[in-house]
């Protein structure tokens, strides 16, 4: 198993937890789910639980910025990115090179 299919692997049980291997490959095929659409369910999701985690929302500001402009822009950023992934308007696709 090559890294981006280890990645890939990982990145479907922490989508499908309590799951055998083999059942997580069965409902990524039965709905149709492709690596990109999981690799882009999972930065939403990492993206809102960081968001609620750090409490983000309460004052409308990134934690993570300690200016209030930054801090105010990054969580609108950070918002619309959620938005978008969530939508389908984005999504994360591989490309892989083949290095010989």
């Amino acid at each position: 198993m090559n890294r981006l299919e280890r990645l890939i692997f990982d990145i479907k049980k922490q989508l499908f937890p309590y799951r055998h291997e083999h059942d997580i490959e069965r409902g990524c095929e039965r709905w149709g789910v492709e690596d990109g659409d999981c690799l882009t369910s999972w930065v939403a999701g990492q993206l809102a639980i960081c968001r609620k985690k750090n409490r983000c929302t309460e004052g409308s500001k990134c934690v993570f910025y300690s200016y209030n402009d930054l801090a105010r822009k990054n969580f609108e950023i950070c918002q619309e990115v959620i938005l978008v992934l969530e939508n389908g308007d984005a999504k994360c696709n591989f490309i892989e090179n083949d290095k010989k």
